[in-house]
């Protein structure tokens, strides 16, 4: 694809000067880091204030400023409940997981999940080296989505091919990540949502303005389609991926280990609260954008280009070049945190504890660095093939959406509150929740689930199946030993 639109020094420059702030927080991040602690969770040293920023930049990844944009563009208003079912998934984690997951105190979720499900024979090894696989699994879904929208920004604004797009981000996030760690992804993504906010928020008055206003955009639009005021996605689909997000949400090892990396129980309560109105901010901002690029260009290739077409033909160099920014921004902190929750279930989970626990500080830090530059590239070969993972950015995200929600939402939630869940139906639940995901997945894929049930998202099923497989397992085994449940309640 050649160039779109003539990008010019004004937004090079910006470009270059947003990426140099962003390295030189990753080398004050390498010198701050010291041993494996400080790389995956900071020292727990994160105030209110990053915390927020950081939960909130995490969230809002390739997945909102290309792939949520990029539907909304495709299917007008409808899209925007799914909002409704990923600020509940917060809603809960804010009262029954991230509280108490910041009080257990350790450093990733198969840390918890070795602990809490300890009775499988090998005190909570293989549930820890079954979690972390999972975890790397999905996670490596959802890095491929933001491979994919990259690919696009830089395939569009450069003309390089797709994949040389893909290359160039993946060798700019592994260097960043794999020196920074978390102290510098928790700072710098107190930079990205500040430009992420701004950008969505300046673009809206400037589309507005060249279609006429709200009221011309709601007339064009139903004038284009009526469907796009309606519901273009069906309540059913609409509301179960509204589901994928929450559940998604309610289990995320990566905001999990943002919430470890806090000072304390206070400070996790904030910074859910927090990213909330930072993520209804940018939400409706999004809908807005997305909707009004439909009507200046309706010929678009693909859905995902919406946002950089925006950015280099309608806003000019610099602002152009800020929100370019925002979308890479999104990425970047989206990424780097994936990164080290998967390099720490490789590095930690499974060499720290399993295979080498006496090994040294700085063997841990240097093994975690190592996985980070496994587990990036990785996604890359996957993202080649992005068309059988759901071709759309946003429903690449959401296949990792489903995957997470099916597999650790309930282990985390019931764990944490149930003290008749025990290790075997535990261990049968999230096989169950992630076999599920995949089948219905690749049926809907394959043309073999037709009709209504196509319209459902897989995290239905596997939640289904989890609950099925957790509950049914527990009471068919004796119960837990007082020593799994000892950490977590008052026995």
């Amino acid at each position: 694809m050649a160039v779109i639109g003539t990008v010019g020094w004004g937004f090079l420059i910006t470009l270059v000067l947003y990426f140099l702030i962003i390295f030189a927080i990753g080398l004050y991040g390498y010198l701050k880091t010291t041993d494996e602690e400080d790389f995956l969770i900071a020292n727990r040293e994160i105030g209110p204030a990053v915390g927020a920023a950081t939960l909130s930049a995490t969230q809002m990844s390739a997945g909102t400023f290309v792939g949520t944009l990029g539907v909304h563009y495709l299917t007008g208003v409808s899209f925007v409940y799914i909002w409704i079912g990923l600020w509940l998934g917060w809603l809960v984690s804010l009262v029954f997981v991230a509280p108490q997951m910041r009080r257990f105190g350790e450093i990733t979720v198969p840390d918890f999940i070795a602990v809490r499900f300890s009775d499988d024979g090998a005190d909570g090894d293989r549930m820890r080296a079954f979690s972390a696989l999972l975890i790397v699994i999905a996670y490596t879904v959802y890095i491929s989505a933001q491979y994919t929208g990259a690919g696009l920004i830089f395939q569009s604004i450069f003309g390089v091919s797709n994949v040389v797009g893909m290359a160039i981000m993946v060798a700019i996030i592994i260097a960043y990540t794999a020196f920074g760690g978390m102290r510098a992804s928790a700072l710098s993504d107190f930079v990205q949502i500040i430009i992420m906010t701004v950008g969505a928020i300046i673009s809206i008055p400037i589309l507005l303005s060249n279609i006429g206003g709200v009221n011309e955009l709601e007339l064009m639009l139903s004038s284009l389609n009526p469907a796009l005021l309606g519901w273009a996605m069906t309540p059913l689909e609409v509301g179960t991926i509204a589901l994928a997000f929450g559940f998604g949400m309610l289990g995320a090892p990566y905001e999990i280990v943002r919430i470890y990396s806090m000072r304390d129980e206070q400070t996790v309560r904030y910074a859910i609260g927090t990213t909330l109105i930072f993520q209804i901010l940018i939400g409706a901002g999004v809908a807005v954008v997305g909707m009004s690029m439909r009507l200046l260009y309706p010929q678009l290739t693909t859905p995902d280009l919406a946002s950089v077409i925006m950015s280099i033909d309608v806003l000019g160099p610099i602002l152009g070049a800020l929100v370019i920014g925002a979308i890479l921004s999104a990425m970047l902190s989206t990424v780097d945190s994936i990164m080290i929750v998967s390099a720490g279930a490789i590095a930690h989970d499974i060499y720290g504890e399993l295979i080498s626990p006496e090994a040294s500080e700085n063997r841990k830090l240097w093994a975690n660095r190592i996985s980070v530059v496994f587990v990036g590239i990785i996604p890359f070969f996957l993202a080649l093939y992005g068309e059988a993972l759901g071709g759309l950015v946003q429903f690449i995200v959401l296949l990792q959406s489903a995957i997470i929600g099916a597999t650790f939402s309930m282990p985390l939630l019931l764990g944490l509150h149930w003290d008749r869940i025990n290790t075997p139906g535990t261990f049968v639940g999230m096989l169950l929740g992630f076999a599920t995901v995949l089948v219905w997945h690749f049926s809907v894929d394959g043309g073999v689930i037709t009709g209504v049930l196509a319209q459902i998202d897989p995290v239905v099923p596997g939640v289904i199946m989890c609950l099925i497989g957790m509950i049914g397992g527990s009471y068919l085994n004796p119960e837990p030993t007082q020593e799994s449940l000892a950490p977590f309640f008052d026995v």
